[in-house]
């Protein structure tokens, strides 16, 4: 007569704040692999923010949907000058001390985990990071691969480490980037297909705990930083090259692609002497010619049009 296989609960921090993050939690929600069963005791995101033209404060998607699941939700403030440190390390650790993690899991949060807190947790902690890690570290490798003409990206699992982005590699998968791909389609495809990953190594991880495979070199690699608003402008010459050199064009359209939805891609133009801001919402590049076209512009206060109605009402020729 043979017993009936136990289960062993594995009790689970989760820390980040997108909507792609919630991709890899709602993921690990109830989940159970063998006869080990996944707990999340809580979840860790970035403070409420002020959104959009009316500066609504607004909680992270992480927040809403934990809430929803009623499960914990901390969130901790930022360093003054630094945003990926905490304004006191100490304290996030204390506070997550009580939940006694077994296992700590990172998707797109924005913050360097206490190491005391990853160091405590049985298992250790995983990382999904939507980039073929060394290349890409950093905080925008979505946008960055797209930007400088990459053919491939894909997705690591990486356990985390004091310093982001160098732990030891424990899978990884590529994907190649379609001309047609922006950064926020891309971004939900490699986070899809790093839930799934997390799902394939975690035998391994809680079987034989702290198990190290490839290191991420510290050598040949590229840094994504993040991007601002400013990166978005685009002068309005290099814009007019790009009407007329199907090279230009190719390359603008790669940043509009890398830029949606953020920072978006602007530029300035003359409207009765005075410059304005112009930002492109849609554009296309001609599959025969090569040649770049302007779908729908938004002059800074107003409401989307077409080129052409820009053109007809601001650029008469």
């Amino acid at each position: 007569m043979t017993s009936a296989m136990t289960t062993s609960t594995v009790r689970l921090i989760f820390f980040g704040s997108t909507d792609d993050s919630v991709i890899v939690l709602s993921r690990l929600h109830q989940l159970e692999i063998g006869n080990w069963k996944l707990e999340i005791a809580c979840v860790v995101t970035q403070p409420p923010r002020a959104v959009g033209r009316e500066q609504i404060i607004t909680p992270t998607p992480v927040e809403v949907w934990a809430k929803a699941h009623h499960i914990p939700v901390l969130s901790f403030a930022s360093h003054s000058e630094k945003s990926w440190a905490y304004a006191d390390e100490e304290q996030v650790v204390d506070a997550l001390e009580p939940f006694k993690a077994d296992l700590i899991i990172s998707a797109c949060y924005g913050q360097r985990i206490p190491a005391e807190t990853i160091n405590k947790a049985r298992f250790g902690g995983l990382n999904v990071h939507p980039s073929l890690l060394p290349r890409w570290r950093g905080a925008d490798p979505v946008p960055w691969a797209i930007l400088v003409g990459d053919h491939q990206t894909g997705v690591t699992v990486v356990t985390l480490s004091e310093k982001f982005d160098e732990g030891s590699i424990l899978a990884q998968k590529k994907l190649a980037i379609l001309d047609t791909d922006t950064s926020d389609a891309l971004r939900t495809k490699l986070f899809t297909m790093g839930a799934d990953l997390l799902f394939e190594v975690f035998s391994d991880v809680l079987s034989m705990k702290r198990i190290t495979k490839n290191e991420v070199t510290n050598n040949n690699f590229s840094y994504a930083r993040r991007f601002t608003r400013d990166d978005g402008f685009e002068p309005w010459e290099t814009l007019q090259k790009a009407f007329a050199d199907p090279t230009e064009a190719q390359k603008f359209y790669r940043k509009f692609r890398a830029f949606d939805p953020w920072p978006g891609v602007w530029t300035t133009v003359k409207v009765k002497s005075e410059k304005k801001r112009l930002k492109i919402i849609a554009c296309h590049v001609d599959t025969v010619s090569g040649l770049f076209t302007i779908d729908t512009v938004q002059r800074e206060g107003k409401n989307p049009v077409s080129w052409t109605q820009f053109q007809n009402a601001y650029l008469p020729s």
